[in-house]
C-alpha cells in the first residue's frame, strides 16, 4: 500500500485519474503502486461494480486492467504534455471475481527511458503491457494485453 500522503505519486495519480475520468471515482479504484516498475490498482467489491451474477463485471475488470497503460504514460512522461492512446485490449476471464480485485503490470525503468526518449524524438511512442488481474485471495481471474500509444498534442 502506498503511503496516504497526499504527494505520493499514487495519490497524485490517483487524485488526477479520479478528477479526469469520473467513472474511476464511481467505482472506487484506488492507485497502490506506481513506482519500481510496478503499477498497481484496487476496485473495491460493492454493489456499483457488480453483474447480474454478483461478481465484479467484466467492464469494471477490464477498465482496472487498461488504466494501467495510462499510469505508465502519467509517470514516464510526467511534465510533458501528451495524450493517450489504448489502440487493442485482449483480455481472458478466467474465473468469476468474488471480491475486490487488483490489477498488476511491470514497466522497467529501462522501458520507461526508451518511452520517453522515442516521445521526444518522434512525437510518439507505443508500448505494450501484460495485466494480471488477481481477487483478494491472490487467485488470476483475468489477463490482459494491451497497446497503447502516447502522442503529443497537436
Amino acid at each position: 500500500m502506498p503511503p496516504s500522503n497526499e504527494t505520493s505519486p499514487e495519490a497524485r495519480l490517483e487524485k488526477g485519474l479520479r478528477r479526469t475520468f469520473p467513472i474511476y471515482d464511481f467505482v472506487g479504484l484506488e492507485v497502490q503502486s506506481a513506482r519500481d516498475g510496478i503499477y498497481r490498482c484496487f476496485v473495491p467489491f460493492r454493489p456499483e461494480n457488480l453483474n447480474h451474477i454478483a461478481t465484479i463485471h467484466a467492464a469494471i475488470q477490464w477498465a482496472a486492467s487498461e488504466v494501467l497503460g495510462g499510469l505508465v504514460m502519467m509517470s514516464a512522461l510526467g511534465g510533458v504534455p501528451f495524450f493517450a492512446v489504448v489502440k487493442k485490449v485482449t483480455i481472458e476471464f478466467k474465473r468469476p471475481a468474488r471480491s475486490g480485485i487488483s490489477a498488476q503490470t511491470e514497466f522497467t525503468e529501462d522501458a520507461a527511458k526508451k518511452l520517453r526518449a522515442d516521445f521526444e524524438r518522434e512525437g510518439e511512442a507505443g508500448f505494450t503491457l501484460h495485466t494480471v488481474v488477481r481477487d483478494d485471495k491472490g487467485v488470476e481471474v483475468a489477463a490482459a494485453d494491451a497497446e497503447y500509444l502516447a502522442r503529443r498534442p497537436r
